[in-house]
């Protein structure tokens, strides 16, 4: 029979006092341990660039399962029931306990700035031996990163606390908040083999449990987090927003269309600042719809994704606003006037739109497009496409009087006011023109795949309707 190395809860807080190079707890709320007994000590290691600290918290959807079982005390068979207000309690302590410690306590190395190699006079990493004599990159201390908190959006389903080189996994069959066991795993054990690649995959790699997190810093939530979907559009869980990539799994967006009120339509060249699809001409907005705010009605989140792009400065790396801005952005404002069903209107608001020529209006265009997904590939920095997919809520905007004037001073992208035969024929010749100090000059018209599909799919038949229902409500009556 196998000998297990156990230990109780005693003796791991023991070994977690005694760390010298190295703590990393996946699965906080499974361990929940007394952070005020260690915050003073880490401050003065992680401050002085000698202890790392790595903490993976659970994700609310995976604590939300989990306490299905454990809040009833009858059927975990625990001395006391743990519902979700529990754990969310235990899953925030390492924030107030820990990190906001650190932060009073002006502690250095506690935002993320990736490895930070020593580096000759080549530019090549230095390398150094480790404790098995293997060569590894030499880490510049004081520009690394020694204290992490982050919330994996991946089940966690051995909680681990690692300890310099030693593993110790905990069992959390119901309440996560009474173990006392704990079972070292070492290379001796029958299952090294499959924990070590299961510890590799949630504390190394890049594209495992790293992809599927976010991580406080001093902007809070490094990634925004955003509801997966299957392809019928139903909800399987909650992933980070860059974390899509490359997967099969869909995801909710916007796709706007602003037209001026002569019926023009208004795309938009991506800048040096965007993440992706840079140097192409695209829609005129398009965004995520929000974990936090959207769930219900992504109209808010269209009308919001509009005022943003068009009247928000844009930080480097797009989606990060600076407090710079010609509007404050209020998702009311633009009024909503319903789905785009011209084949079952018998009058038409345009008298309300000719009359308020301040206002800002939109509609939903084309429900039935919005049920089934669509390839939305990424042109990545490096020139390669990434696959999305994603079911986008499509909307076209009527904006104020006098818009076409104001196009000069938007900040964040190029922009271009066009008649849609002119854009349709800008990708037909892939030539589009424009103004450079006076002068008319022509350049490559190089559509995002979205605008292509808009383009040369079913929303465009419905875009030149609308077009022509604004010229003739509008500049003809």
């Amino acid at each position: 029979m196998e000998r297990r190395n156990i230990c109780n809860r005693v003796d791991l807080l023991n070994l977690i006092k005694k760390a010298k190079s190295r703590i990393r707890i996946l699965g906080a709320v499974a361990f929940n341990l007394p952070y005020d007994d260690y915050k003073k000590d880490w401050s003065n290691k992680i401050n002085a660039g000698g202890l790392q600290v790595e903490i993976i918290c659970e994700s609310e959807s995976s604590l939300n399962y989990f306490s299905l079982i454990s809040s009833n005390k009858r059927v975990s068979g625990e001395n006391r029931s743990y519902d979700i207000s529990n754990f969310m309690n235990i899953k925030n302590l390492p924030l107030q306990k820990v990190r906001e410690y650190l932060l009073n306590k002006n502690c250095r190395h506690l935002e993320p700035k990736g490895e930070n190699p020593l580096r000759d006079e080549d530019g090549n990493p230095i390398m150094e031996k480790d404790e098995k004599g293997e060569d590894k990159i030499k880490v510049n201390k004081e520009e690394a990163q020694f204290f992490s908190l982050r919330t994996s959006y991946l089940p966690i389903p051995i909680p681990v606390i690692n300890i310099d080189d030693d593993y110790y996994i905990a069992l959390s069959l119901t309440a996560f908040c009474d173990l006392e066991k704990f079972e070292k795993i070492s290379e001796e054990h029958i299952w090294w083999n499959e924990f070590e690649k299961y510890f590799k995959v949630y504390f190394e790699s890049d594209l495992g449990a790293k992809k599927y997190s976010t991580e406080i810093t001093s902007k809070d939530n490094k990634t925004e987090v955003i509801i997966m979907y299957n392809d019928d559009r139903h909800v399987l869980g909650q992933l980070p927003r860059d974390s899509f990539l490359d997967t099969t799994k869909v995801k909710v967006v916007i796709w706007g269309m602003l037209f001026s009120r002569d019926g023009k339509v208004l795309i938009h060249q991506r800048g040096k600042n965007a993440k992706d699809n840079r140097g192409m001409w695209d829609k005129s907005i398009g965004g995520h719809v929000d974990l936090e705010k959207d769930t219900v009605d992504t109209t808010r989140a269209a009308s919001r994704e509009m005022l943003e792009e068009l009247y928000k400065v844009e930080a480097e790396g797009q989606g990060d606003h600076s407090k710079s801005e010609n509007m404050k952005i209020d998702e009311t404002k633009p009024i909503f006037l319903g789905d785009w069903r011209p084949e079952v209107r018998f009058t038409f608001p345009f008298s309300e739109i000719k009359n308020k020529k301040d206002e800002m209006f939109f509609f939903r265009i084309k429900y039935d497009f919005i049920k089934k997904p669509v390839d939305s590939p990424r042109v990545l920095l490096n020139g390669d496409e990434s696959p999305v997919k994603c079911c986008a809520d499509v909307y076209a905007f009527v904006m104020p009087e006098g818009f076409e004037k104001t196009i000069g001073d938007l900040k964040n992208s190029k922009y271009k006011l066009l008649e849609l035969n002119e854009l349709n024929d800008a990708y037909k010749f892939k030539e589009i023109e424009l103004e450079k100090n006076g002068e008319k000059v022509i350049e490559r018209f190089n559509p995002t795949p979205d605008l292509k599909k808009i383009i040369t799919g079913e929303l465009w038949t419905e875009f030149n309707r609308f077009s022509d229902y604004l010229i003739d409500g509008i500049q003809k009556k």
